[in-house]
């Protein structure tokens, strides 16, 4: 365990009187040495309102926020999406538990006019339960260790990433990676026929769209990936040293390097399925993990490549926080400890 103290600069006529701990669900934002928090269902909505243009960082509580309109370059982290995962004291189940943070309603991406790129956006820890929809040009945007992510783009975009998320749908995208995540069932469109789509070591399980209905709008990339469905207009897709439950590929251009015949009952230690829960590993039983190497030398899959599936967000546990005014400082104290 980690003891911090940290002086957070705030104006005394802020504080009503005196400190006071609360449980009450919050965001904290962050600029520089500075910090403010705001309290209730809409706090998300006045950090963002007050974060400067760049450099805002958006720290929330476990519960529920409503959705805000994000029109500047700031950064969000949630406490996941999951509740209750491996809790390590059984006496007291939530001490290393993971608690959600969730989203609900609408979210816009609308970045004032003259932010040039890259933007770099950065969504973290969050369970999504309705539509983003981006409306602006965009260079930079990442969902971490999200769930439920339903995106829409309006305009062109660069440099769309998820990673370790489980996903949902993502329209009109133009550069996209996705990296180490659960797919159930997704949409994709893509922007158009030049747009690049590259899924990495994810679990495609069952089934994903594409978008359009010929062969001529374009192609997508998977590498190093378990595909456990019959995807709809499946041709549309280019595998590499990926695992598949179907015979063979074909007379499909560009696929090779697959493992075949892949029996996906029979291959997990934690279950008979590819079905997502939140306690899930998808860990290969341990007589399989040297048998389905991908062309990055690591075990093909979600449990592979450069981000292990891991639903822990980066920010720490906080606890024993404790307040105090000493002139015209706030002097916050609390202990942390790593998940």
């Amino acid at each position: 365990m980690k003891k911090n103290v940290f002086t957070l600069l705030m104006l005394c006529a802020a504080v009503a009187g005196r400190a006071q701990v609360t449980d009450q669900q919050s965001a904290i934002l962050q600029v520089g040495d500075n910090a403010t928090i705001y309290y209730g269902a809409d706090a998300l909505k006045e950090a963002v309102a007050a974060a400067p243009d760049r450099g805002g960082v958006i720290t929330l509580t476990p519960g529920t926020f409503n959705a805000p309109e994000i029109t500047k370059c700031v950064n969000i982290y949630g406490a996941g999406w999951v509740t209750d995962l491996s809790p390590k004291n059984s006496e007291s189940p939530l001490e290393n538990s993971i608690l959600p943070t969730k989203i609900t309603g609408n979210m816009t991406i609308n970045l004032a006019e003259g932010l040039e790129a890259p933007h770099n956006l950065r969504f973290e820890g969050l369970s999504f339960d309705k539509q983003t929809t981006v409306s602006t040009e965009i260079d930079g945007l990442e969902f971490w260790k999200c769930s439920g992510a339903n995106v829409s783009f309006s305009v062109i975009n660069y440099n769309v990433t998820f990673t370790q998320c489980v996903m949902s749908s993502v329209y009109k995208v133009n550069q996209l990676l996705v990296q180490n995540c659960y797919i159930g069932t997704i949409d994709l469109i893509r922007y158009d026929e030049n747009s690049t789509v590259i899924f990495n070591h994810c679990l495609v399980n069952p089934s994903y769209n594409y978008g359009g209905n010929s062969q001529s709008d374009g192609w997508f990339y998977f590498f190093n990936c378990m595909s456990t469905g019959y995807q709809n207009r499946l041709k549309h897709g280019y595998y590499r040293n990926c695992m598949m439950n179907m015979e063979n590929l074909d007379g499909w251009t560009g696929s090779t390097e697959n493992f075949f015949s892949i029996n996906y009952s029979t291959i997990f230690k934690d279950a008979e399925n590819a079905n997502y829960s939140d306690a899930r590993t998808f860990e290969l039983k341990d007589e399989l993990k040297g048998t389905y190497i991908g062309s990055d030398g690591t075990e093909i899959g979600i449990n592979g490549g450069n981000y292990p599936w891991d639903k822990t967000p980066h920010t720490p546990l906080v606890k024993d926080l404790k307040l105090a005014i000493d002139g015209q400082q706030l002097k916050v104290t609390y202990t942390t400890k790593t998940r």
